[in-house]
């Protein structure tokens, strides 16, 4: 198996979040986003009609020490008198010597456009309050004269989320942006260093149903993430679901990843889904370890 330096990776992963000079995506990511509409999209609130609760968990790249590792927990709902929708997100995103924690509240309301088909167009909006950690006794070592190490290592910071969201029984898309406020993260004050700060991320994703027979529906879907400072992140892939009791499928992610899924439903109301990522360059270069294992609980509350 091959090893990589301890020190090297924590000091690409202090150039990464403290230099907004560098590309790269910050928000957390997960496989199975066409079952998690609304974490990315505060307009997909209560997009299913009822209420959910779950939680997903996911372990990345375990070759490498210090990868990321994500726990969500979610919980939404639909108000059909009032049309609304009311969602709540809770999360923990730890890479190295960084993690990232926060708590979001989003809320929807939706237009009705055909009661027979479901379709809805849904507008969006949320706020969120996140606190950004480092713990710099990991990087002490490898960057003994980083001015990092002379502040605090955490901060708390307010942002805010929207989005637009079509909802029905066979086509659904959305648009949504991300850290619209973009605080700076104020770690290193000074003039000499450049600043960090959360940067605004807009997403896109699309279904669609396709009824093969009475058992089975296809399930093309995708995924576009753009942020101004980074490559255009692209996903898409197919799933099958059969008689809405159990579903597989495998997608593909641009110059990234290559993932297969596979969910169960026991009794309409507990699923169990669960993913497994396979990424290429640069993780490829070792033998083990450079995969990554995601897997979703949830409780619908259908009646």
């Amino acid at each position: 198996m091959h090893l990589i330096n301890l020190k090297t990776f924590i000091l690409f992963l202090s150039v990464v979040f403290f230099y907004n000079q560098v590309e790269a995506q910050q928000l957390y990511k997960v496989s199975n986003y066409m079952d998690h509409s609304f974490i990315n999209n505060p307009a997909a609130v209560g997009a299913h009609g009822f209420a959910t609760v779950g939680v997903a968990y996911r372990n990345q790249w375990s070759g490498i020490e210090g990868g990321p590792v994500t726990t969500v927990i979610f919980g939404d709902t639909y108000l059909s008198k009032m049309s609304t929708g009311l969602g709540i997100v809770l999360y923990s995103d730890k890479t190295g010597p960084t993690s990232r924690s926060g708590a979001e509240i989003n809320f929807s309301y939706s237009v009705k456009l055909d009661d027979i088909n479901n379709k809805r167009i849904m507008f969006g909006m949320g706020g969120e309050i996140l606190q950004f950690k480092v713990d710099k006794s990991k990087i002490a070592d490898a960057i003994p004269n980083d001015p990092l190490l002379s502040s605090s290592g955490s901060t708390i910071k307010a942002d805010a989320n929207a989005g637009i969201y079509y909802r029905s029984n066979t086509l659904n898309f959305g648009v949504s942006a991300k850290q619209l406020i973009q605080p700076k993260l104020n770690f290193i004050k000074t003039t000499t260093n450049p600043e960090g700060r959360l940067y605004r991320h807009y997403m896109a994703t699309a279904s669609y149903n396709i009824k093969t027979d009475e058992d089975n529906v296809l399930q093309p879907h995708f995924e576009i993430r753009f942020q101004s400072n980074a490559p255009t992140d692209y996903e898409g892939g197919v799933t099958l679901y059969h008689k809405d009791k159990f579903h597989f499928g495998a997608s593909a992610h641009y110059k990234q990843a290559y993932t297969i899924f596979a969910g169960v439903k026991i009794e309409d109301k507990f699923s169990i889904n669960y993913a497994y990522d396979v990424y290429n360059n640069p993780i490829g270069i070792f033998e083990t370890g450079y995969a990554a294992h995601e897997i979703m609980l949830r409780y619908l509350f259908v009646k």
